[in-house]
């Protein structure tokens, strides 16, 4: 993943054009699909969450898309600090912690999250087992079409042993997506 200095931005419409600019330069056609999959539930999603937050690419997304609550998971917020003050005026909670720590469960529940965090089967395994629970409507996956794909792997096993969620999108373009939705 590229990462660029955007310390010059206004704001964060600018920011967020800027990275997904970047990202789509650098990765190619199809990297920041997920973003428009985010874009796109913002009409019935209020809340989001979000696992591996890097820069903020996609905590902008979500933001400028009217999501009115942001919670954000990373390990270390080191490269997402020299930005965090373009999200002021929005509802950011930043969790600077491992994202399969449990005590995550007592942030209550969200419509929709997106994991792009450490790219293992196991670990995404794991953030499903604390989080999954607490999510009402969209789970998006980041990475998920590679050839020894570990996560797309994880992402099948949680469908197959929980009949609350399914599949309703695997994009394989580019590094690809899935978005999980939770069956009423």
């Amino acid at each position: 993943m590229i990462k660029g200095d955007f310390t010059h931005v206004k704001d964060l419409k600018q920011f967020y054009t800027e990275i997904r600019d970047l990202q789509e330069t650098t990765h190619g056609d199809g990297y920041t699909a997920m973003h428009d999959e985010i874009i796109s539930k913002a009409v019935e999603c209020e809340t989001y969450r979000e696992l591996g937050t890097m820069q903020g690419a996609t905590a902008a997304c979500a933001a400028i898309s009217g999501y009115k609550k942001l919670q954000l998971v990373d390990i270390d917020f080191g490269q997402f600090r020299p930005y965090k003050h373009l999200f002021d005026g929005y509802d950011v909670e930043m969790y600077e912690i491992d994202s399969k720590d449990p005590k995550l469960t007592t942030i209550g529940e969200v419509d929709l999250m997106v994991i792009d965090s450490y790219h293992k089967g196991y670990h995404t395994w794991e953030e499903l087992k604390v989080h999954a629970p607490y999510v009402k409507k969209y789970i998006l996956f980041h990475d998920t079409f590679k050839p020894t794909d570990s996560v797309q792997q994880a992402v099948n096993q949680f469908v197959m042993q929980n009949a609350n969620w399914h599949i309703e999108k695997y994009d394989q373009r580019n590094v690809g997506y899935t978005c999980l939705k939770r069956d009423r």
